[in-house]
């Protein structure tokens, strides 16, 4: 290249190979559409390839969160045939079971005293109510619901909602018409006072 700025005085570079030419970059150039897009593929053809791929993704993580359940199966199966950890189950599984019927209570306490029950299940520590011999304490749920009403009772259901005050907008209906004349005007003021 005689007519290069920069001449280089090593043109193998320093492993004695040729420096490549632009012949590679140029094929890869032509291999763009004039959009910019590899293999010739249209912006609608990569989208659903995108939309191919996340479909995959998808399908691979309920694959991998159904593999996570059975193995979790499969130990705890695996557990209660070895003998040693049946107490351990049952006692898992007592306890999963007392949270829930626990929930269930504080629901059914809470549906007919508060706007929403589901409040009450975010509020109320569920877990407190539960014994150590996994029975509910249904006392326990009536109290923790009324003590819930005294501290936050706009959660109540018969709580009125609070009232907006007139801000003076919007159209109004006049109970007069609108006098034809200053004098008539002047007439209604008068029998006003």
């Amino acid at each position: 290249m005689p007519n290069d700025p920069n001449p280089n005085p090593n043109p193998t570079g320093p492993t004695g190979d040729p420096k490549p030419t632009g012949g590679d970059n140029a094929e890869r150039d032509e291999s763009l559409d004039a959009g910019g897009v590899a293999g010739g593929q249209s912006g609608d053809d990569q989208a659903d390839a995108l939309a191919a791929a996340e479909s995959a993704r998808a399908a691979a993580e309920k694959r991998a969160a159904d593999a996570e359940a059975e193995a979790n199966r499969l130990r705890r199966s695996n557990a209660a045939n070895k003998g040693s950890d049946l107490d351990a189950i049952k006692a898992e599984i007592r306890a999963e079971f007392a949270t829930e019927l626990a929930r269930a209570e504080v629901r059914a306490a809470a549906a007919g005293k508060l706007r929403d029950p589901a409040d009450a299940l975010a509020l109320v520590d569920v877990a407190a109510l539960v014994s150590s011999d996994g029975s509910v304490n249904s006392a326990a749920v009536t109290t923790a619901i009324s003590k819930l009403l005294e501290s936050k009772p706009y959660l109540a259901a018969d709580a009125e909602s609070p009232k907006w005050g007139d801000v003076g907008a919007g159209p109004r209906e006049s109970a007069e018409a609108e006098p034809a004349s200053p004098y008539e005007r002047l007439r209604r003021v008068q029998r006003r006072n």
